[in-house]
């Protein structure tokens, strides 16, 4: 496997798109752990969760692809801008793009600071900083 942090991140978006559960698995560590500092409580922890949840994704998205847009590495570290689409069983679309900051030890990541969100309709720019400012949904 690879120690360079930008073809770790690859490997695992061709693994998610090939649907090859085992090998998206394997980029991670088995102590992994990251944490979503925009959703509080939001962490994965251990290899058996990351294949818990990816297993989930491609089951219930079967034409699931996912895309990297850009990366940069710092040192051990790879800063990836992704995205990933499939329909879901019940034949709707589902949009998730992100930005996902990795740290790379041997090959595998480590630890994460994850920052996604599902794609919608959000009603423009006024919306948003209503939404900011007095709180609305």
């Amino acid at each position: 496997m690879s120690s360079d942090p930008e073809a770790v991140a690859q490997l695992w978006i061709t693994s998610l798109s090939a649907h090859d559960l085992e090998a998206a698995v394997n980029c991670f560590d088995a102590a992994y752990v990251d944490e979503a500092p925009a959703r509080r409580g939001d962490s994965v922890q251990g290899q058996d969760s990351v294949r818990r949840n990816f297993s989930m994704l491609l089951s219930d998205l079967p034409d699931l692809t996912a895309t990297i847009s850009r990366t940069v590495a710092d040192g051990d570290d790879v800063w990836m801008e992704w995205s990933m689409r499939g329909t879901r069983r019940d034949g709707t679309l589902l949009e998730f793009v992100g930005v996902n900051i990795f740290q790379v030890k041997d090959g595998r990541f480590h630890s994460g600071r994850i920052y996604t969100e599902i794609v919608r309709d959000a009603g423009g720019i006024d919306a948003q900083i209503n939404r900011m400012t007095k709180g609305n949904s």
